[in-house]
């Protein structure tokens, strides 16, 4: 065998091992969230993933650290997250409510027509808020002394949920700062939020003079959304996943909230004010 033939044969030998150590590396999953705070699901604000990130951050993490995969967080505003989601330059997003419309651009785990409320990220229930002293009312199907619109952040569902009823809403803040400020300046009459991320801003702002009102507006499950690109190219992964996810959430997520009680204590010792229908 001549010097040339054995070169030519280290080469190829460089060569497939070099293609078998990529064909072993596990893939890179390339996830985003949004770049607003919404406590105690998703903390922090801007592009910075935060330390802690979050219930719903620290559930995802750990699902695909569990699946085998690696992992790539980005934190956008929606609107272009979606974007991105929905042209396949990023594979998934979080964490987000089923609606029909956003069925058809995105990838949702599906039990026959409906979403797999078993593979859900979460649960989430939106409430009423309103200033503390306000007239406002919501008795589970109608709301009375209505004086104007309805705070709600850009870009979240109950936006075109409340449209939808027929109620005026003001969305022209993206986060809760924004809204919750519109509603004790008296700009907008009541605020529809996530129950859970609004009563932790509130609490941790120290503000009382805000309060819940009526039973839930709606409650809802959330998920970890996949580009249809993705789960047409990778479907064994998507659902690996989305099964670690719900494995981690019933195991995890209790102790989770906790630990963010703990991690995001009240300023004031109240309780955040709940006025009864």
């Amino acid at each position: 065998m001549t010097l040339r033939m054995i070169c030519r044969l280290i080469l190829l030998m460089m060569l497939s091992s070099a293609r078998a150590s990529a064909a072993d590396a596990p893939m890179t999953l390339q996830l985003a969230y949004v770049d607003v705070d919404s406590a105690p699901f998703q903390l922090g604000r801007g592009p910075e993933v935060a330390d802690p990130p979050g219930i719903a951050v620290e559930m995802v993490q750990r699902a695909v650290s569990d699946a085998g995969l690696k992992l790539n967080l980005q934190r956008l505003p929606q609107l272009r997250m979606l974007h991105l989601l929905e042209t396949g330059k990023i594979d998934g997003a979080f964490i987000f409510s089923y609606n029909e419309e956003r069925a058809k651009r995105f990838a949702y785990p599906m039990l026959g027509d409906k979403p797999n409320a078993s593979l859900r990220a979460t649960h989430i229930r939106y409430r009423i808020y309103r200033r503390v002293g306000s007239t406002v009312n919501w008795d589970g199907r109608q709301f009375e002394q209505l004086d104007g619109p309805i705070g709600a952040n850009k870009g979240w569902v109950i936006v075109s949920t409340l449209r939808d009823m027929g109620f005026a809403v003001d969305d022209g803040a993206p986060d809760h700062p924004g809204n919750f400020a519109k509603l004790r300046l008296g700009r907008v009459a009541a605020m529809a939020a996530l129950e859970p991320s609004a009563d932790s801003y509130l609490q941790t702002e120290g503000i009382t003079d805000v309060e819940k009102v009526g039973p839930p507006l709606t409650s809802r499950d959330y998920f970890l959304l996949f580009s249809r690109a993705f789960v047409a190219s990778h479907p064994e992964p998507a659902e690996r996943i989305w099964q670690k996810l719900a494995l981690i959430r019933e195991q995890s997520e209790t102790a989770l909230y906790r630990k963010y009680q703990t991690t995001l204590p009240p300023r004031t010792g109240s309780p955040m004010p709940e006025k009864k229908p």
